[in-house]
Parts: structure tokens; C-alpha cells; sequence
């Protein structure tokens, strides 16, 4: 080897360790970004010749080239907002720069996502979260990367609830007068959340018994059921004299049936007294938040106590994670040496689990990383003294031969 190839040979160690300089940097710079990946430095030596008679080899120097460590889990931080998103084990988020059904898909562990003006789920890089949105029988589809769309809690922007069923509880006063009657009011909802106020009426008969009359209130205040309740001599509520049926389906406007259940009501001395002893149904009320769940499952939560889950969040799966090309703002872009892709729903087949109000922090160690970049600097210092010297003896071999 000539003294070129001495000069070749520390310039090629010098532009290694400038490419080991590079992954430490972007390291370090990056101890504090959200799901960020560190890179790792391989080197390889550079072989120019084999000698003669299988004599040994003719080095060349060395080659160096960075690797994300894509696949390496970062640690778990808590947080105090729901929409930051964790990934414990495998998979990555399926995100779009835009809110745009046609926008590029990319793929990422940065899970720093908040609720935009829109409602859209967007992280720290203006990424919108996708996933399959979930109907209101709560059925979804993860298919296709085309089939996701862009996460918007404002897809259902109020939720209300019809009145299903109406218990009565209390007292009937046994000594109410014959063709005395009592009335009560109890607010009900329709399918469209909107409160309606359903009147019954008891008229003693005497004997226990009492004429039973339903009816709405409000509007035209139409009678829904009429009949008769009787009590036996404990007072209690005796279904086989009662034409009036304990479970009374009523008939709303919406559509809708309410059982009414006197089965609590009992009748004795004192004072009329009802109450409700179980009632559903709430009056239309907009979101109030969300809760993720480990699965991925999106509830929105409402102001009116209702929750509806509405989307479903579909993590991707590589048969090589690491075949995965760097993309800006801690992304990752689709190549063939990624392999086969798979969107899974968390906790299920290859897909870990979602933790919500939490961040996975950068996998960057710094003290690794100082300790590696003393290394660096003392190994690129030693190669440009190679060069140098060989620069040294090149000038004593010219000098000499003058």
C-alpha cells in the first residue's frame, strides 16, 4: 500500500466518525421529542484488495452509516391530558399531515395529541389521528389503510337519550276519600331529548281500589292508558284485580314505549306520597370530553351523563418495523422492506396496548450518548492525526529523494 492509501484510509475514518458525530447530535437534540427513535451508528471495514496466494487482505479503511432503532421501546410518562396517547408493546398511530381523507398516510409513536379547533385529534407536528369511526349501534370496520378516516370527536356533537322506563315508588293513601282524587307529574324524554311531562292520576274507589289514568300533560295532553289498581289487605299491589297492567307500555310521540312499574307502590294510612324509584332518559346535551380506553376505543362523554363510543383506533403492524423510512416530524414512511402491514386493534393479534394520558418519551439515553460522543471525538481526532502523519512522511520521502 502506497502512501495514498494511507491518506484514503484516514479520510475515510474521518468521514465515519463525522457520520457517527451527525447520529449522536440529532440524538442529543432529541432527548425530549415525543416518540422519538434514537439512531445507531454501524461501522463496517472497507476491503480494496484480496493479496496474492490467499495471502490475507488489503484494508481500505472504514464505512459508517446511522440506523434508527425503530422497534425499541421508550419509556411511559404520565400526563394530565386524556388525549396524549401511549403505544406499550408493537404498532404505530396511522396519522395524515392534513385533515384530508385523500391526504399521505405516515406512521408514527408520537401520541401528543390534543383536540383541534375542528375536533380533530392532531399532535405536537399537525398530524390528525385516524382510525374506523363507530356507528350508533356500535359497530366499526378496520380494513384498509384507505378505510380509516381522520379522528373527530365532533362527529357526534350531542347525544340524548328517550325515557324507557319509569318505576313508581310511595305511598297510596288508604284512606283517601271515594271519587277524591291525586295527581302526580314525572318529566319523561323523547327520542329527540325533549322533556315531556307524563301526569298520572289515582281516583279512590274504595275498597282499595283506585281508577288509574295516564296521560301527557303538555301539548294536547292526550290520555295514553286508563284502568284500575287495586291493593289487598296488607296493602300491596294485587296484579290479578288490577286492570290497570303494573307494566304500562305508553306510547309517545317519538315513538318510543315507556314501562311504567308500580310494583314499589304499596297503600296504607298517611299522607299520598310518590316518588321515582328508577327512571332513565336525559335531555340533548353536547360533548363534554372523551376517555380512551386500552383497546383504542374513543368514548365521547356528555354533559348529560351519556357516553357513546365513536371511534375505534387501528394500530399498524410491520413484519419488519425496521424496514421503515425516516419521514419528517418523527414519522416513519411505507417501504418494501417493511413487509407485510397490518392494522390491528390494540391489545389484539401483533398490537400492543393504548395508554391514555400518557406520552412514550424519546429512547435517547444522554449519558449513553455523551460517553459515545467522547468516544467519537477522540477517534476522529486519532484519524486526522493519521493523515497528518502520513503527510509527515510523505514530505521526508520527497525531501530525501531531492
Amino acid at each position: 500500500m502506497g502512501f495514498s492509501g494511507l491518506f484514503a484510509i484516514g479520510l475515510s475514518g474521518v468521514n465515519a466518525f463525522s457520520t457517527s458525530l451527525e447520529a449522536v447530535s440529532n440524538n442529543i437534540a432529541n432527548t425530549q421529542t415525543t416518540g422519538f427513535k434514537r439512531a445507531q451508528t454501524d461501522f463496517s471495514n472497507l476491503v480494496t484488495s484480496l493479496t496474492a496466494d490467499g495471502g490475507g487482505i488489503e484494508s481500505g479503511g472504514v464505512s459508517a452509516n446511522n440506523r434508527t432503532l425503530i422497534a425499541e421501546q421508550g419509556a411511559i410518562t404520565r400526563t394530565n391530558a386524556q388525549s396524549d396517547l401511549a403505544i406499550v408493546g408493537d404498532g404505530f398511530f396511522v396519522v395524515s399531515e392534513q385533515d384530508n381523507e385523500n391526504a399521505a398516510l405516515a406512521f408514527t409513536r408520537a401520541g401528543g395529541f390534543r383536540i383541534a379547533d375542528d375536533g380533530s385529534l392532531v399532535n405536537a407536528a399537525g398530524y390528525a389521528l385516524r382510525g374506523a369511526a363507530i356507528d350508533a349501534s356500535g359497530s366499526f370496520s378496520i380494513g384498509s389503510l384507505g378505510g380509516l378516516e381522520t379522528v373527530n370527536i365532533n362527529a357526534v356533537p350531542g347525544l340524548a337519550a328517550a325515557t324507557s322506563q319509569l318505576m313508581l315508588a310511595g305511598n297510596l293513601s288508604a284512606g283517601l276519600p271515594v271519587g277524591e282524587s291525586v295527581r302526580q307529574n314525572f318529566q319523561v324524554f323523547d327520542a329527540d331529548g325533549t322533556a315531556r311531562t307524563l301526569a298520572l292520576t289515582f281516583t279512590a274507589n274504595g275498597g282499595g281500589s283506585f281508577a288509574a289514568a295516564a296521560a301527557f300533560a303538555d301539548g294536547a295532553a292526550e290520555t295514553i292508558a286508563t284502568g284500575t289498581i287495586a291493593f289487598d289487605a296488607n296493602g300491596r299491589l294485587d296484579q290479578g284485580a288490577s286492570s290497570f297492567p303494573s307494566d304500562l307500555v305508553i306510547q309517545t310521540s317519538g315513538g318510543q314505549t315507556v314501562a311504567a312499574n308500580f310494583g314499589a307502590l304499596a297503600s296504607g294510612p298517611g299522607a299520598t306520597s310518590f316518588s321515582t324509584a328508577e327512571t332513565d332518559g336525559a335531555a340533548f346535551a353536547e360533548i363534554a370530553g372523551i376517555t380512551i380506553s386500552e383497546s383504542g376505543r374513543i368514548t365521547a362523554d356528555f354533559a348529560n351523563g351519556l357516553s357513546r363510543d365513536i371511534f375505534q383506533i387501528a394500530l399498524a403492524n410491520f413484519t419488519n418495523p425496521q424496514g421503515l423510512e425516516d419521514g419528517q416530524n418523527s414519522t416513519f414512511q411505507l417501504t418494501s422492506l417493511a413487509g407485510d402491514l397490518s392494522l390491528d386493534i390494540p391489545q389484539t393479534g401483533r398490537a400492543g396496548a393504548i395508554e391514555a394520558s400518557a406520552l412514550e418519551i424519546s429512547t435517547v439515553d444522554i449519558a449513553q450518548e455523551f460517553s459515545t460522543l467522547i468516544e467519537t471525538q477522540r477517534a476522529y481526532s486519532a484519524n486526522t492525526r493519521v493523515i497528518t502523519i502520513a503527510d509527515e512522511l510523505w514530505q521526508t520521502l520527497t525531501q530525501t529523494a531531492a
